[in-house]
């Protein structure tokens, strides 16, 4: 199945507007994958400002292109390319001017993650983006597998086949410098979203100044301490409403 035909089946019927930013034309989990939910969204216009997940997240462009902002970087990804970006690290994806994008967004939990690569320690990407036509048909293939009839082991097979290249190992430990001195906030804040911390508590565990600090962090997660911490209260904040019943 082409991508054109893939996106106009998936596509609901809608007397919306053409131009819509975003909208979102499927959300698919499935009881034999649990911690993996995909999306499939297409908008024409900028939507996204600089935000994180606490997930996993692997992003298909299925048509169109984006620009892709994580951290200080800024990538273009285009069609048959694969966006990769790990729990807690600042990004935006919109549509190129006058364009339309389209794709397959999948977010993924430990639970999720534990068939493909076990369950010792977080794993990483092994890019921040990728392109492979075999990847992708995989990638697409996993998406229509959801909710459709089919075994455990069926799944995850193909969520192992799909997702199991694009893992490229464990985080190895950070020395105590600005990078590791950084990454330790990030997982302080990770690990206690809803404490009322100071920054100077924050400074003290990084061991650096608090001036130091806030433009240390946000050097490297493209947000201050104090906009990361609202983040992730956001996102769950939103988990928890997807477990309401």
């Amino acid at each position: 199945m082409t991508r054109r035909a893939f996106l106009e089946q998936a596509q609901p019927m809608s007397g919306r507007s053409p131009r819509f930013a975003p909208e979102l034309l499927r959300r698919r989990v499935d009881p034999e994958l649990p911690g993996l939910e995909a999306r499939l969204a297409a908008y024409r216009r900028q939507a996204f400002a600089s935000h994180i997940h606490d997930a996993w997240c692997v992003g298909l462009v299925l048509s169109g292109a984006t620009r892709m902002r994580q951290g200080a970087a800024a990538r273009r990804v285009g069609a048959g390319e694969a966006a990769l970006i790990e729990p807690g690290v600042p990004h935006s994806c919109n549509p190129e001017p006058d364009g339309r994008l389209s794709y397959v967004m999948f977010f993924l939990d430990r639970q999720a993650l534990a068939s493909t690569a076990g369950e010792e320690g977080d794993p990483v990407f092994r890019a921040p983006v990728v392109r492979d036509s075999l990847l992708s048909r995989r990638l697409v293939t996993l998406y229509r597998a959801l909710g459709a009839p089919g075994g455990r082991l069926s799944k995850e097979t193909l969520l192992c086949r799909a997702l199991g290249p694009l893992l490229g190992g464990r985080a190895a430990p950070e020395p105590r410098s600005d990078a590791g001195a950084a990454a330790l906030v990030r997982d302080y804040l990770r690990q206690h979203p809803r404490e009322n911390t100071s920054l100077a508590a924050l400074a003290a565990l990084a061991g650096r100044s608090p001036a130091y600090l806030l433009r240390l962090f946000k050097r490297r997660y493209g947000l201050p301490p104090h906009a990361y911490q609202n983040h992730l209260r956001v996102e769950r904040a939103k988990a928890l409403l997807v477990l309401r019943p």
